[in-house]
C-alpha cells in the first residue's frame, strides 16, 4: 500500500474500522484529514490476521492496518 498511517492517527483509524464493521455510520471521516468518504476494504487472512485497507480520495491516504488474531490452540476443536 501507499504511505503509512501517522502513529497519532491509528486510534482514530481503528475507531473508523469498528464503525464500518458495525455498519452504523454512513460516510466515515478520514482519520488523517477529516473529510467524509473514507473507503475501507476488508482484506483479512482469517484466522491469522485482520487486514483493512483505508483510502481517502481527499488527502490521498492509502494504507492498511493489520490486526493479529490469536493463534489456534493445539488440541482445540476449532
Amino acid at each position: 500500500m501507499g504511505q503509512s498511517l501517522p502513529a497519532d492517527k491509528t486510534k482514530a483509524a481503528m475507531a473508523c474500522i469498528a464503525a464500518w464493521r458495525t455498519g452504523k455510520d454512513g460516510k466515515l471521516a478520514c482519520p488523517v484529514c477529516g473529510a467524509p468518504g473514507l473507503d475501507i476494504t476488508d482484506r483479512s487472512a482469517r484466522p491469522h490476521t485482520e487486514w483493512y485497507a483505508l483510502n481517502c480520495a481527499a488527502c490521498g491516504l492509502e494504507t492498511a492496518i493489520g490486526v493479529p488474531l490469536g493463534a489456534p490452540v493445539v488440541g482445540s476443536s476449532e
